[in-house]
């Protein structure tokens, strides 16, 4: 048998179908931004001052503009010297490749995330009078990226000498991002910067620039730094026990399965003054995130990293947990964790981590404190609570529902219904005692909140077929099952405290009522003129 040599051969990479993967698999429209400032902010590149601007091109519609006074960017014609502007328009030029990369470059992916545009637009110095200006322009990257079958849009670099115009740094022009058609404004904008960018920083750094945003008219400084939950204090002094947070915060290392250390350091804390903090869910402020070298990348499933012991509702909670070595276990654009519940030893090492800080925070003597306080809190509010439903029900105008017995005595069933808690209560009172109007009835099941409340089997009068498990609809007025838009089409019969509008019926007797609703024929029992009920004042009865 005639035996072949193994021949090499290439292996191609079609790299618009990579740059247009990354565009789609971005988790939110922003995450764009989020790049752009990490590139910007990187202690590597020096910048004093950061400006992040948005507005609509009159051509081109939504626009953003990024601009840093940083040390610039040069193109380098040597392939194994690149420069900082080859890394910025070459692919995968990061840490993760084995090369050298600024602190917040992991994969080197991001800043494809701008070609979403209609125009790109770079301009960049070193501040050095012997370098040149480099100019960079790439049109249309969009339509040529996005389409069946990408193709690779076209860079064009132009270099000249500096003049007295050129400031040191980078300037950046995303012309028509992602079709031009959304426009964000100055609080959207600034709250995703501070939960999601460098802005939100979760690290101590020594020297930190300055951040700029401009929104149409707006413009603001913003402090960069996270916005965290902060001890409260009652004028007295004393610590308030309503806020609690992680002070010191709770450093835990665990071993993963293969050797490693996976350190993480979990901050923030817990309050139930959030308007303090102006937490909310629908601002995305709330519950865990994941820090990587500092930048607050994503929220992460609170309920499924918090253990047992931590018993607080995530809408009340602000926690970070900053961990540095789950960077390599991020997705492509960074947004989430790749196979967060999977086999993967550092991801594992990372959960148990986490969930044992939470656990030691549940220890620690402020959450204990809480605890106690928050318990003797509830106990006051339910008696102050029950003692305000005794004076009511005390009260000389408060009506009862009772019976009038053979003998002349008053039995005192319920309060008048308010509600329909109260008439299913004020029922099954009825039911119970064998005082319904009804040859027979026989309540089976309270389905709650999930349909037509009651199935029975009941029988209306001697000459009535019986039916069953037929559905049964409560309220304390019939008014009510119209309102709330019940199926007439799934009710057997309605069940009330009071028709409020009797005449809008045909009344059969004193308490029974027929009606149509929608073609169908329904039968309405009013409970306020049952047999033998009547209704007292409470200092007619007490």
């Amino acid at each position: 048998m005639e035996i072949h040599k193994p021949i090499e051969i290439e292996v191609e990479i079609q790299k618009p179908s990579m740059i247009k993967q990354i565009m789609e698999s971005r988790s939110h429209p922003l995450d764009m931004v989020r790049e752009a400032i990490s590139n910007m902010s990187a202690p590597e590149v020096a910048a004093t001052e950061i400006v992040i601007q948005h507005y609509s091109d009159p051509e081109l519609g939504a626009t953003f503009r990024f601009k840093d006074n940083g040390c610039g960017m040069e193109y380098s014609e040597d392939e194994e010297n690149p420069g900082r502007l080859n890394r910025f328009v070459g692919l995968g030029y990061s840490k993760a490749a084995g090369l050298t990369s600024d602190l917040y470059g992991w994969k080197g992916l991001g800043t494809k995330l701008m070609l979403n545009c209609r125009k790109l637009e770079v301009i960049t110095w070193t501040g050095n009078i012997s370098s040149q200006v480099f100019e960079l322009r790439v049109n249309e990257p969009r339509g040529y990226l996005l389409q069946d079958v990408p193709k690779m849009p076209k860079f064009y670099l132009t270099k000249r000498e500096p003049d007295a115009t050129d400031q040191k740094g980078t300037l950046i022009t995303v012309y028509g991002y992602d079709g031009g058609q959304k426009e964000y404004s100055f609080p959207e904008i600034k709250q995703y910067l501070y939960l999601n960018t460098f802005v939100g920083l979760t690290k101590l750094r020594e020297v930190l620039p300055k951040v700029r945003l401009k929104v149409g008219p707006l413009e603001e400084e913003l402090r960069v730094g996270f916005q965290w939950i902060k001890p409260q204090y009652e004028p007295s002094g004393e610590k308030s026990w309503r806020t609690v947070v992680a002070d010191p915060p709770i450093c835990i290392s665990e071993k993963a399965e293969t050797g490693e250390e996976v350190t993480i350091v979990l901050k923030g804390g817990f309050t139930l003054d959030t308007g303090l903090f102006k937490l909310s869910p629908h601002k995305r402020n709330t519950g865990l995130r994941l820090s990587v070298k500092g930048i607050p990348y994503f929220q992460l499933d609170f309920y499924s990293y918090k253990g047992e012991k931590f018993q607080q509702y995530k809408d009340l909670c602000s926690f970070v947990v900053e961990c540095d070595a789950i960077e390599s276990k991020l997705n492509m654009d960074r947004s989430n964790i790749s196979n967060q519940f999977g086999d993967d030893p550092i991801v594992k090492a990372f959960r148990r981590a986490v969930i044992k800080a939470f656990d030691q925070f549940s220890d620690s003597q402020g959450y204990k404190s809480y605890t106690e306080r928050r318990r003797r809190e509830d106990d006051v509010s339910k008696a102050s609570f029950l003692i305000q439903r005794q004076k009511v029900l005390s009260s000389a105008d408060q009506e009862f529902v009772c019976v009038q017995e053979s003998n002349g005595d008053i039995r005192v069933l319920h309060r008048v219904p308010k509600n329909e808690q109260d008439t299913l209560a004020l029922f099954w009172k009825l039911e119970g005692a064998g005082l319904l109007p009804f040859e027979k009835f026989n309540s089976l099941e309270h389905t709650g909140n999930q349909g037509i409340d009651v199935i029975a089997t009941f029988q209306e009068s001697d000459v009535s077929q019986l039916r069953i498990m037929e559905p049964v609809e409560f309220e304390a007025t019939y008014e009510n099952f119209v309102r709330h838009m019940h199926n007439p089409k799934q009710t057997a019969l309605i069940i009330c405290w009071e028709v409020e509008r009797p005449k809008s019926l045909e009344q059969l007797n004193s308490y029974t009522y027929r009606t149509i609703i929608n073609d169908s024929v329904l039968t309405v029992f009013e409970i306020k003129n049952f047999p033998r009920l009547i209704t007292k004042k409470s200092p007619e009865i007490y």
